[in-house]
């Protein structure tokens, strides 16, 4: 089935400048459900989250349904799903909470700086897979020798920022955690291109940001809910 370019395009009013947006770190634009989402939401009126009103009650409800939502897009679990300011905020508040002296990190020359930073300020000892300067693929041979029982945290890129490299997560995952160490996968730039499943290990964690996120939302959903019979447009 051909891509729906022309379906796709007319879902986000930003596009019918008739520009290519090709910065997506700068900023995704957004569909017009989105749009019609958040002006709703202002327009009804919002308030702090876990209060006794009727403005907080609908903010709660609407951070639920953006918990379920995420889950149903990475094939993880609603009470999983941590929602932040971004993505680069998070890892820095996540790598202070479970990586620190006495511990080893693995990161890779093939990730985005806020993938690698935030571990290599914590004060772990810090482990580097390289890239193959050839085929820009970062091998999975090499984890075996930089993965041991200290290691703490592996950190790896779902999809490179700059060379499109997808790297065997999979097969890093199993080294990872048969040593007992967490995964922590970064899915920014892959989750917009094609399915995300976490599965059922707890010890897998992925970040993700929603400005990256949107298109592929978007069109995932339009083919869900034709799966299901929904015509709607």
């Amino acid at each position: 089935m051909p891509f729906p370019i022309k379906e796709v395009r007319a879902a986000y009013p930003a596009l019918s400048d008739g520009h290519a947006y090709l910065d997506g770190a700068a900023g995704t634009q957004v569909p017009q459900p989105v749009i019609d989402a958040i002006a709703t939401a202002y327009r009804t009126g919002i308030g702090n989250v876990g209060g006794t009103f009727p403005a907080s009650h609908r903010s709660d409800a609407i951070v639920a349904a953006c918990r379920a939502a995420v889950a149903d897009l990475v094939g993880g679990r609603p009470d999983g799903v941590i929602l932040g300011p971004n993505m680069t905020t998070l890892t820095y508040r996540l790598s202070r909470a479970i990586a620190g002296p006495g511990d080893e990190v693995v990161v890779s020359r093939l990730d985005h700086d806020a993938n690698v930073r935030p571990w290599t300020q914590t004060g772990a000892t810090v482990r580097w897979a390289e890239v193959d300067p050839v085929t820009g693929e970062l091998p999975v041979e090499q984890y075996a020798g930089l993965i041991n029982e200290r290691t703490r945290v592996v950190a790896v890129s779902a999809a490179s920022n700059i060379l499109g490299t997808r790297p065997d997560v999979a097969a890093i995952a199993e080294l990872a955690h048969r040593a007992g160490a967490l995964m922590y996968v970064d899915g920014v730039h892959a989750t917009p291109h094609g399915p995300v499943d976490m599965g059922g290990d707890g010890r897998r964690l992925l970040r993700d940001e929603r400005v990256q996120v949107g298109r592929a939302a978007h069109r995932r959903g339009r083919r869900r809910s034709r799966a299901a019979g929904d015509t709607a447009s």
